[in-house]
């Protein structure tokens, strides 16, 4: 199974750049409700759609400078917050 992988330290550093400091100021940013993206964050619930290309469209970023998608085999470094990803079955 595939795991995406946020980067947390460097999406603070995006949110601290953005004077994103709050839970509620990210998610009013993000255009999700701050239920969401605290469980994303905390890696309770795998970013959908819209949570990705709010991050994409709100930071000056690509998908890959915050998010990674790594197989169950690679190592994940401390940095990072894992994440589920959903897949088709």
């Amino acid at each position: 199974m595939a795991t995406l992988i946020i980067d947390s330290e460097r999406f603070k550093q995006l949110r601290a750049e953005q004077g994103l400091d709050t839970l509620q100021s990210l998610a009013a940013a993000l255009r999700v409700d701050k239920a969401t993206a605290s469980r994303v964050l905390n890696g309770k619930a795998a970013p959908g759609p819209h949570f990705i290309s709010s991050v994409l469209l709100t930071f000056p970023v690509k998908f890959e400078d915050v998010f990674t998608i790594v197989t169950g085999d690679e190592q994940v470094s401390e940095a990072a917050a894992p994440l589920e990803l959903a897949t088709a079955s």
